[in-house]
């Protein structure tokens, strides 16, 4: 009887195990591209002559946020079916380039961004970032505004949003949004396709574009 109560213990103790096992999340693959795109983006960004001729103190006077929004893939849009906000998530209809038959890759990749924790060490400059939740909760301080909050942190700074890339599954293309926001009227941003040629990360397409 003893020796069976113990096989019985083991055979549970063995399931909870495996159980485990198939609990532990999946290694994201494109984490290391996620932010070889980040960082040229940005370090292109603060060599953009003309941004440095509006401010001279440009990287300064951003506070960056990169920003887990979800993508939206889905088939040809129905006529008169509005597209989700810009601050909801990523709008892209299957094309050639993000196929629809690599649907179940995408829903992975979903997945992974879901899961995706900012590292401000992975990115070469030096600069001040907040987040997602952050950003959410000094919406929620009662006392204030949420721009009158955010000025007492970060001393009347913009915040330059990228989201996570979002990889085609050749990992040749990806898709992010980036904005600027500087005030409740002072804002704008867009979506962007971005192709790897010759190593560099090149801006193909832009849309959604939208200012306030």
């Amino acid at each position: 009887m003893k020796n069976y109560l113990f096989l019985i213990l083991i055979l549970m103790f063995s399931c909870e195990k495996n159980s485990a096992k198939t609990e532990v999340k999946s290694k994201d693959k494109t984490l290391d591209l996620k932010y070889e795109v980040l960082n040229q983006l940005i370090s292109d960004e603060l060599k953009d002559d003309s941004l440095i001729a509006l401010n001279e103190k440009f990287t300064s006077n951003y506070v960056y946020n990169i920003s887990l929004k979800k993508v939206y893939l889905q088939s040809k849009r129905n006529n008169g079916e509005p597209p989700p906000p810009p601050n909801l998530g990523v709008d892209l209809e299957y094309d050639s380039i993000f196929l629809q038959k690599d649907s179940a890759y995408y829903f992975q990749q979903q997945k992974e961004i879901s899961n995706f924790k900012f590292n401000k060490n992975r990115i070469k400059q030096n600069l001040d970032f907040t987040n997602d939740d952050e950003l959410y909760k000094i919406s929620q301080i009662k006392s204030g505004n949420f721009w009158t909050e955010f000025d007492k942190r970060y001393e009347n700074k913009c915040i330059r949003t990228f989201s996570v890339p979002f990889f085609n599954k050749n990992k040749t293309m990806c898709i992010l949004q980036c904005s600027i926001s500087c005030g409740p009227l002072d804002g704008g941003g867009n979506t962007s396709i971005y192709k790897k040629i010759k190593g560099k990360w090149i801006r193909i397409k832009t849309f959604d574009t939208w200012v306030s």
